[in-house]
């Protein structure tokens, strides 16, 4: 939704003023924005499945280690 009206709002400013430097500017600011929320994003998400592994391999061996020395 927003992604949406912002790109309504970037194409009428550049149909009414297309040759000013600051349509230019404002669109290459929104693509910034949006490559910048691209990358937060896939780190924020390879961050989480890596430490959810750790932490599920960590506890897996301790569980393993107990059962051995209970033996």
């Amino acid at each position: 939704m927003q992604s949406q009206l912002v790109d309504s709002k970037l194409a009428t400013l550049f149909e009414r003023y297309g040759d000013q430097e600051f349509v230019a500017n404002a669109q290459k600011e929104v693509e910034d924005i949006r490559r910048s929320a691209d990358r937060r994003g896939l780190i924020v998400t390879l961050a989480a499945f890596g430490l959810n592994e750790v932490t599920r391999l960590t506890l897996r061996t301790r569980k393993y280690i107990q059962s051995i020395l209970t033996l």
